[in-house]
Parts: C-alpha cells; sequence; structure tokens
C-alpha cells in the first residue's frame, strides 16, 4: 500500500512508523523541517517539506499513484483541504482526516453534512473519552476494549502483590470455561508473554482476560478486585480532552467535575459541560485536591495539556486515597515509566487513534482494530470469508505462529470462545489477537486466497 501521511507530529510520526515497519510505501509531509528531518532520519520513509494542503506538495508526495491519504495535523482545516485535493485529484485514494473541533463532528457535524468525501474522521480527543468510559464502566480493570458491539470485552486485571494468584501456576485459574473466558496473555516488565500453563504468576502481573459482556464483572471479581459501580469522577484539566471525557461520563449518568487553573476557561466551561462542575484551581494543589475530594473519587483523570502535570496530578489523587487513577500520555515511550511509579491506568490520545486507522490498511473484511499497551497487542475484529485459509479448520491445525491466538468468535447470537477444536465459519465475527510483527504472516489466513 502506498500511504501519504500529512503531519509528522505524534499522531502522524507513530503512524508512520507502524506502517514502514510493515513494509508499506510511505511518504510523510509537513512544513516544520525540523519534523521532517526527524522523520527521515528516524524511519524508512519518504518525505516531502511543504505544506499538506498544497496541490503541489501533495503530487510531489506521490498523490495521483496514492492508496490512502492520512491528514492528522494538528489544523483541522489543513486536514480537510488536503482530503479535498486528494478528492479533487485521485477519486480512488482513501481519505482520512483528524479533526478536533466538535463541530465538524457526529451525524450533525459539518462534514458529515458537507460534498466532501471522507471515508474516516478521526478525533484523539473523542477516542480517549471512549476508553476512559471502558474504564469507568469496568471497576477494577486497567484495560478495557470492546470488540461486536461490546458483546466482547478485553479487560486487563492487574494481580495485587500478596493475593491468592501470587506466585501460582496460571493453571491455578481453574473457572476460565465456567466463566467463558480466555487468558490472552501477560503483561509483565514491559512484555506481553503468551500464557502457558506452567508459568507462574506474580504481583504485578496484568492478565488479558478475553470473555463476553455477561461475564465481565464475574471475571475481574474472581481475579481479587472489587466490583465498585463509578459514581464520582474527577478530571484535571479543562481542555478539549477534559471536556470530551467529562462530556462522554455525563451522558453515561457518572457525576463529573473539572479542575483547571484558567479563570477564563473556567467560565466558559461552565456552560459548555453542563451538569459536571467545573472548579477554578491549579491542580496540583494538593490541599485544593483534598478539600475537593479528590481522594473520595472512584475515578481520577489526568487530562491537562501537560503529561507531566497530567501524571502528577493522577500520583497526588492517587495518594490521597482516589480508588483508580488514569493519566493521558502523548509521549509513547512515557507509558511504561508512568505504570512503575505508581498510576494505575495511562493512556495515550495518540495510540489510541491509531487503532481505526489500521483499519484501512489490514486486509480481508476488518471491521475494527484496536491496540493494548503502547502497541504492544493488536486485536482485529474481521468476518471470515469463505475463501480464507482460517475457514474450515480446526484452529489447533492452523499453525498460527507463537504470540496470536483467536479469543473469540461470534457465529449469529451465539459467542464462543474458543480452543483448539473450535472451527470458524464462513460469515462469523473472528476477533484474532496478535503481536504486530505478526500481523504480515496471519494475512493470509485473514483475507481471501
Amino acid at each position: 500500500m502506498r500511504s501519504i501521511v500529512v503531519g509528522a507530529g505524534v499522531l502522524g510520526f507513530n503512524l508512520a512508523r507502524r506502517l514502514s515497519r510493515e513494509n508499506h510505501s510511505v511518504v510523510v509531509v509537513d512544513h516544520d523541517e525540523a519534523k521532517v528531518r526527524h522523520a527521515q532520519e528516524s524511519l524508512d520513509v519518504g518525505v516531502v517539506h511543504g505544506q499538506g494542503s498544497g496541490p503541489s506538495v501533495l503530487l510531489e508526495a506521490g498523490l495521483e499513484q496514492a492508496d490512502m491519504l492520512v491528514a492528522v495535523t494538528g489544523s483541522d482545516e489543513t486536514n480537510i483541504v488536503a482530503c479535498l485535493i486528494a478528492q479533487t485529484l485521485n477519486h480512488e485514494v482513501v481519505r482520512i482526516a483528524r479533526l478536533r473541533d466538535p463541530a465538524y463532528l457526529g451525524p450533525q457535524g459539518i462534514i458529515h453534512k458537507a460534498a466532501l468525501d471522507v471515508q474516516l474522521v478521526i478525533s484523539p480527543e473523542q477516542e480517549v473519552a471512549h476508553s476512559v468510559g471502558l474504564l469507568a464502566a469496568v471497576p477494577g480493570a486497567s484495560d478495557v476494549l470492546d470488540f461486536v458491539g461490546g458483546r466482547v470485552k478485553v479487560v486487563g486485571v492487574r494481580i495485587d502483590p500478596g493475593s491468592p494468584l501470587d506466585g501460582k501456576p496460571i493453571s491455578a485459574i481453574r473457572w476460565l470455561a465456567e466463566e467463558q473466558a480466555l487468558l490472552a496473555g501477560v503483561y509483565r516488565e514491559e512484555m506481553v508473554y503468551a500464557p502457558s500453563t506452567d508459568m507462574r504468576l506474580a504481583g504485578g502481573d496484568t492478565l488479558f482476560m478475553v470473555t463476553t459482556q455477561e461475564s465481565t464483572r464475574r471475571v475481574v471479581t474472581r481475579l481479587g478486585k472489587r466490583w465498585v459501580r463509578t459514581r464520582h469522577v474527577m478530571i484535571a484539566g479543562g481542555g478539549r480532552r477534559g471536556v470530551a471525557i467529562a462530556k462522554h461520563l455525563s451522558a453515561a449518568g457518572v457525576h463529573t467535575r473539572i479542575i483547571d487553573p484558567d479563570a477564563a476557561l473556567c467560565e466558559r466551561l461552565v456552560e459548555e459541560v453542563g451538569e459536571s462542575v467545573v472548579l477554578c484551581g491549579d491542580p496540583l494543589d494538593q490541599d485544593l485536591l483534598r478539600d475537593e475530594g479528590a481522594g473520595r473519587t472512584d475515578l481520577f483523570v489526568g487530562a491537562t495539556n501537560d503529561e507531566q502535570q497530567s501524571v502528577f496530578a493522577a500520583l497526588l489523587a492517587k495518594h490521597l486515597g482516589a480508588r483508580r487513577v488514569v493519566a493521558l500520555v502523548d509521549t509513547p515511550n512515557h507509558v511504561p515509566f508512568a505504570l512503575r511509579i505508581g498510576v494505575d491506568v495511562v493512556l495515550s490520545p495518540m495510540l489510541t487513534a491509531l487503532g481505526p486507522l489500521l483499519q484501512f490498511v489490514r486486509r480481508g473484511e476488518v471491521v475494527s482494530v484496536s491496540t493494548l499497551r503502547e502497541e504492544l497487542v493488536e486485536g482485529i475484529e474481521f468476518i471470515a470469508a469463505a475463501d480464507s485459509e482460517i475457514v474450515g479448520l480446526p484452529l489447533g491445525l492452523l499453525r498460527m505462529p507463537r504470540g496470536s491466538l483467536v479469543g473469540a468468535i461470534v457465529r449469529d447470537e451465539q459467542i464462543i470462545i474458543p480452543d483448539g477444536s473450535s472451527v470458524i465459519q464462513k460469515g462469523d465475527r473472528v476477533v484474532l489477537f496478535a503481536r504486530p510483527q505478526l500481523i504480515p504472516r496471519l494475512q493470509r489466513l485473514v483475507a481471501r486466497t
């Protein structure tokens, strides 16, 4: 696939890196010479220095021969114009735009009503708000992904030191079959390991469990976590991310409060966030957090525009007694560090937004793509084609590479948590998990022969 990535910021850079690692032909376009040089020196990609909204620049990048154009600059207008030019000069190219202004988004948004044909509109702010909403709905989880409209879930549960599972082999978890659950992987020391029956669990491990919506609560509680409904959430940061999270949670009936030091912004937020309470103050002020009840919250989210402030605010709230704390971190390499120093959940808005983009890269009838833990694991939901190699044979005979597995099969109303004897049929919805480096090898199983 030949792709043009307009914008070499965090999202554009990481997308270009991901595509180039999978041997796609990629050209990165940016007006910032330093970013272009960084992409050229760090990645196996072509580069063009110039405005992504310029026709001549896009033609130089190979627009007429491109299969996909992804416009992810920090400017909505630049991204829209880039897609408009692509639509005019190459009718076949897939057009994807990152948009931040809510006026552009959703069924009532400008883009939906306009003549501009964009196959995918991505908003890191909306994606991360959705991720926080999933976490709020599953108390005790460190990771939550939805597949098949929420009927299949992947839940990350951390093993506490001294818990009954600490030091026990995986075979000690004897209830998986009766709960319709599958242990898909174990996260330990910044790596995800394929589970084996003789592997011993340790305090600090995170178990990635594939299960059904109905079994999620039982799985989480049987792994030692309390299921306490998320009723009160405090958000540090009143920017676009904080507002998107507050609106999402409020719509789900969660009582939310936003704290931000900018008085003028707080005045605007009062009108914008509806039922959410707006507090004007420094989210790093420990006395203020204590007085405002940060220690009694079910979930505290550090969502400032400074990732260091977000992490520190989350740690302060945890010190005060918050049940679970989340920090938004833009730099992917900083995610493991934030987890090591005590943040319960670390979300990267930019990495969260990569999943929907990858749907257009994967071969086969792909419905959705999601990633776990700094892209260590990729989950792909697809519809099994009649002539694909994954259909018709027991999973145990497919010779899937180690580090990959089929986590769920959905056939009409039936959800199957599979074993080696399970057989995928034409039209099944399949949820497959794999390390990203294995994806090219797995494409032959998923795509039509």
